[in-house]
C-alpha cells in the first residue's frame, strides 16, 4: 500500500467549498474578474467559480468575447497545427473507458518499427506538418525509454523534398523517473505533456482500476519530476466527462498555479478533449456528460483562469466542437489522419475489433479551409519558439509583456506560405494569399515590415523562416 499523499496545493475542500457558490456574478463582479484576463492575470479558483455561474446569454456572450480578445493578446488570432503520431499502443493498465486496455484481447498490439516510423512522418510531411505530437502509449517492451527517444531522433532526422521536415517534437509519456527525464531534456524535445483526465480522486480511482496509472498521486506529481530535472516545458490535460468538469478546472488552475509559483512557469499547454464511448471499453457511458455549449464554456474559462497557456483541442472530437473551440480561445488543433500514417498497422477489424489508433477524422488541406473561409483565423505552422529557445519562465514572461502577439504574426505568416507554396491544393492557396493580404494589411507598420521582409524570402525559395 502506498503512504504518497495528494499533494497540498490539490486542496479539494477548497474547491468544494468555492463550487458551492451559486449565484451568478453581477455586472461589476463580471467586469472586474474580466478585466483580471484581460491583464493577462491568472484567476483564483473563487473568480472561475464566479464565472461557471454566470446567468444568461449576455454574460456567458461577454465571456466569450473576453475569452476571444484574451487569446489574441497573447497569441494573435492564429490557430498552429500539428499531428499525433501513435508509435506504440502497448499498455499495463486497466482504464475503464480505454480500448487499449491491458487485457483487451481484440486490439492488436503494435510498436513502430523504425522503418515505419519513416514511413509514417513522411506522409504527415507531405501534408504539410512541422510539429508532431510523439504519442508512445503507457509502456515500451523492447527498449523501455530509449526506443521512445529514438523514434524522436528518427522523425527529425526525415527528409521529404526542400524544406519538409517535422521541426518541432512534443511529447506525451506517462510519469517517469527524474532520471528519465533528464534524458528527455537532452533529447531536444519540446513540451512534455501528460493528462490527469480528471482531478477529482473518486472518480479517477473508479476509472483507473489496475496498473501504473491507478496511481493517482504518481500522476498528480509528475510535472513537478519533469520540471525538477530541468524540463521547461510540460503541459496538462483534462478528459472532459471524466469527472465533475466544473471540479476539474478548478483543480486545473490550482496545478498550474502551483508550478508557476515553484517553478516560474506554470503550464505551456491544456489539452481539452471529451471523453467519448471507445470499442470494447468497460465503461460505455460518459459519467458527467459535457453538452456541446458546456465544452464551448471549458474551453473559454481555461482561457480566461490561465491566459498565457496555449489551449489544444482535437479534430477527433466532431467538427462543430473543435470549431466552437477556435472562437472560445484555443489556439492549437491537432489534426491530420486522411493521409493515414497507421494504415499498414492492421487490416480490416472484424466484428467487436478495434482498429489502432481512431484516429482524426480532418485532413489537414480542409482544416486550412475552414480556418480561412469561416473561422478568418490564421493557420500557423510556425516553430519560432523552440527554435530560438524560448521555454520555460522566458516563454511565459515574453507573453505576458505582450512579445509574442508582435512576433507571431510575421512567423505565423511565413509558414503558412510556406505550407500554401508547398502542400496546399490551388484553391486553398487562392484563399490562403488573400488572407495573408488582409492580416497584413491588419497590422501595425513595424510588424506589417517584418512580415514582408521575411514573406519575400519564402516566396524566393527559402524555407524556415522566421524573427
Amino acid at each position: 500500500m502506498s503512504n504518497e499523499q495528494v499533494p497540498k496545493w490539490l486542496d479539494a475542500a477548497a474547491i468544494e467549498t468555492a463550487l458551492q457558490r451559486k449565484e451568478a456574478p453581477d455586472a461589476a463582479e463580471l467586469r472586474d474578474i474580466l478585466d483580471k484576463s484581460l491583464a493577462l492575470e491568472c484567476l483564483s479558483i473563487q473568480e472561475i467559480a464566479a464565472l461557471i455561474n454566470a446567468n444568461g446569454p449576455e454574460q456567458r456572450q461577454e465571456i466569450l468575447n473576453a475569452a476571444r480578445k484574451v487569446k489574441e493578446l497573447v497569441y494573435g488570432d492564429r490557430v498552429v497545427l500539428s499531428a499525433p503520431l501513435h508509435i506504440s499502443n502497448y499498455c499495463d493498465s486497466e482504464c475503464m473507458y480505454c480500448a487499449f486496455r491491458h487485457s483487451n484481447d481484440s486490439v492488436e498490439r503494435k510498436r513502430m518499427t523504425e522503418e515505419e516510423i519513416v514511413q509514417a512522418t513522411t506522409k504527415l510531411i507531405r501534408q504539410g506538418h512541422k510539429r508532431l505530437l510523439l504519442v508512445a502509449g503507457e509502456s515500451w517492451p523492447k527498449g523501455g525509454l530509449t526506443y521512445v527517444l529514438d523514434a524522436a531522433r528518427t522523425i527529425y532526422q526525415v527528409r521529404v523534398g526542400s524544406g519538409g521536415e517535422i521541426r518541432r517534437v512534443n511529447i506525451n509519456l506517462p510519469p517517469l523517473t527524474n532520471e528519465e527525464y533528464a534524458e528527455l531534456k537532452d533529447a531536444d524535445l519540446g513540451t512534455c505533456l501528460l493528462y490527469q483526465d480528471t482531478y477529482h480522486e473518486e472518480s479517477y480511482k473508479k476509472a483507473h482500476v489496475k496498473g501504473p496509472k491507478s496511481n493517482f498521486v504518481r500522476r498528480l506529481n509528475a510535472q513537478d519530476k519533469a520540471m525538477e530535472a530541468g524540463v521547461p516545458d510540460v503541459g496538462l490535460g483534462l478528459m472532459l466527462g471524466l469527472g465533475p468538469w466544473q471540479y476539474d478546472l478548478l483543480a486545473l488552475a490550482l496545478h498550474s498555479a502551483h508550478l508557476e509559483r515553484i517553478y516560474d512557469s506554470g503550464c505551456r499547454t491544456v489539452s481539452m478533449h471529451r471523453m467519448r464511448p471507445a470499442p470494447r471499453a468497460l465503461l460505455d457511458t460518459v459519467p458527467y456528460p459535457v453538452s456541446d455549449f458546456d465544452y464551448q464554456r471549458c474551453v473559454s474559462l481555461v482561457r480566461l483562469a490561465i491566459p498565457y497557456t496555449g489551449i489544444i483541442l482535437t479534430t477527433k472530437e466532431p467538427a462543430q466542437l473543435w470549431r466552437f473551440g477556435c472562437d472560445a480561445g484555443a489556439s492549437q488543433l491537432l489534426t491530420g489522419s486522411v493521409a493515414n500514417p497507421y494504415e499498414s498497422w492492421n487490416s480490416q477489424p472484424g466484428p467487436g475489433e478495434v482498429r489502432f489508433p481512431i484516429g482524426e477524422d480532418c485532413h489537414v488541406d480542409e482544416v486550412v479551409r475552414f480556418l480561412i473561409e469561416e473561422a478568418r483565423h490564421l493557420p500557423s505552422f510556425c516553430t519560432a519558439c523552440p527554435r530560438l529557445g524560448r521555454s520555460g519562465a522566458e516563454f511565459v514572461e515574453m507573453v505576458r509583456c505582450g512579445g509574442m502577439e508582435s512576433q507571431c504574426g510575421p512567423n505565423s505568416i511565413a509558414s503558412f506560405e510556406e505550407y500554401l507554396l508547398g502542400y496546399a491544393t490551388p484553391y486553398t492557396r487562392q484563399q490562403g494569399e488573400s488572407l495573408i493580404k488582409v492580416k497584413m494589411e491588419a497590422m501595425q507598420e513595424h510588424e506589417r515590415m517584418a512580415a514582408e521582409k521575411i514573406l519575400a524570402k519564402v516566396k524566393a525559395g527559402r524555407r524556415d523562416e522566421f524573427i
